[in-house]
């Protein structure tokens, strides 16, 4: 039988494992000592879970140990009583227990675990590709530690380029590390399939151009494609064009661009290019980054691109950067805060006259014409709103409040 590539080269102690560096060390110190803890290892698909924690059974004490593995997507709770049933005080072997997708156990699969994670019965070890805030019943959640998978550097994943390399006799261009881990820094596994499946076809020297020929969506996605692409996409919503913005959307995430990276980027936009304008764009703006954190790669295109369209078809306005920056600079003015906006929190300030004068808005019906600024920048106007969008609303409220002190 065909073992898979990444199969043969799947470490077989810690020590073997690329990269997550403070893990290994955590992991180390418990085997040393004895003392292990039950955990929840996360990451997506490809990244190395099971690796880690194989490595990490591989290396127990099998005369103090007997491990269970099973897997939460085909076993349930019959299973789990089962295993933890087995546990004979005579022999005095700890188990430990680990649940591979343990978040397809469902609330009362979780629940058989609760109490003997917690009496110490059973060490219980877990890997999932959700996030294990959602994933795991907060009771049991509590009573295990998170370790959440890094991705790999670059110099790591030259590493194993190396250890493909020995075994092949192939060879790979001096850009290649740099470019795989842009691709592939999360699912090594996706990336040792398709080296292998280039050396399969007869390619002996590795490049980016290679790539390609078995991973379609690359096309060659360097770091300068990457700047330019998150311009043409930042500059596409801003000229509201949303099918310019889509199309490198769908140019970005096809070739492994970080989703959250564009999520962020989106969530500056709405402030700067938007803003007022439609206030709720930030709001969409935010909630798709959230959903990508949490959904992840690919299903996060559709909160991602429900952004987008929305951020590029609102009316835009840079009022909010302008008022920040109109502020910022008149900061460097010398001045003092009136007194009366001061809290008087003790006696001694309430008699230097801090909160004397104050009038409270709500005592006027919500709105009384009265000086907030500085002396030296009395009625000063920073905001300049303009009649766009929902911002024009705003701007037709502030002239009718402040008619004949400010022009809004």
């Amino acid at each position: 039988m065909n073992r898979p590539l990444y199969e043969e080269l799947r470490p077989k102690n810690l020590e073997e494992i690329e990269g997550n560096d403070e893990l290994k060390k955590i992991l180390k110190r418990w085997i040393k000592t004895n003392k292990l803890k039950s955990f929840v290892i996360y990451g997506p698909p490809g990244c190395g879970k099971t690796t880690v924690v194989s490595a990490f059974l591989n290396e127990l004490d099998k005369n103090k140990y007997e491990i269970h593995k099973i897997s939460g997507a085909l076993e349930g709770a019959k299973t789990l009583k089962n295993i933890i049933n087995t546990k004979n005080p005579l022999f005095q072997k700890q188990i430990v227990l680990f649940v591979d997708e343990i978040h397809r156990l469902n609330k009362a699969e979780q629940d058989v675990l609760l109490l003997h994670v917690e009496n110490g019965d059973v060490v219980l070890i877990g890997s999932t590709t959700e996030n294990p805030s959602f994933s795991l019943n907060p009771a049991l959640r509590s009573r295990v530690l998170l370790f959440e998978i890094k991705p790999l550097d670059t110099g790591e994943i030259k590493n194993i380029l190396e250890k493909i390399k020995k075994k092949y006799n192939m060879t790979y261009s001096e850009q290649l590390p740099e470019i795989l881990k842009e691709i592939f820094g999360h699912d090594i596994r996706q990336m040792i399939n398709i080296l292998e499946a280039l050396i399969d076809i007869g390619e002996k020297n590795i490049t980016p151009e290679t790539l390609s020929k078995i991973n379609s969506s690359y096309r060659g996605f360097s770091k300068e494609n990457k700047y330019d692409a998150i311009s043409a996409f930042i500059k596409s919503i801003r000229g509201s064009d949303p099918d310019a913005a889509v199309f490198y959307l769908a140019y970005m995430l096809e070739n492994g661009e970080d989703p959250v990276y564009i999520a962020r980027r989106l969530m500056i936009l709405a402030g700067e290019d938007i803003g007022l304008a439609d206030p709720m764009a930030l709001n969409i703006a935010v909630s798709a980054f959230i959903a990508t954190k949490e959904i992840g790669y690919p299903e996060c295109l559709y909160p991602l691109t429900e952004a987008t369209l929305y951020l590029s078809s609102a009316p835009k306005s840079n009022t909010v950067m302008k008022t920040y920056f109109n502020a910022k600079n008149a900061i460097n003015e010398k001045f003092e805060i009136p007194l009366k906006l001061r809290n008087p929190v003790t006696k001694f300030m309430k008699n230097k006259g801090y909160g004397k004068e104050y009038k409270y808005p709500h005592d006027f019906g919500g709105f009384i014409k009265d000086t907030y600024l500085p002396d030296k920048l009395e009625n000063k106007q920073f905001f300049n709103p303009r009649e766009i969008g929902f911002e024009g609303k705003i701007a037709q409220r502030l002239k009718k409040l402040w008619k004949g002190i400010k022009d809004y």
